[in-house]
């Protein structure tokens, strides 16, 4: 079976780990609906704004966009 996963994902290390061969056999792209996570906070006007890095002021919205992001393919064998 080939299956696809972000370069960090455990999933891989987890499957190994029960006894199943994973193998990388590539990369390629996809658009994932939640790539990219926007932080923002409410300034005293009610505006919606972006937390800059540093900032005190608490995170009131978090935001998920649609981007492309780089996937490993991998091939799942049983032992």
């Amino acid at each position: 079976m080939r299956f696809q996963a972000l370069p960090d994902s455990a999933l891989p290390a987890s499957l190994r780990s029960v006894g199943y061969i994973v193998e990388p056999i590539g990369e390629t792209q996809r658009i994932l609906p939640h790539a990219i996570t926007e932080e923002l906070t409410t300034t005293s006007s009610g505006a919606m704004v972006p937390v800059t890095e540093g900032s005190t002021r608490a995170v009131t919205t978090r935001v998920t966009h649609a981007a492309i992001a780089v996937v490993v393919q991998l091939n799942l064998r049983l032992p």
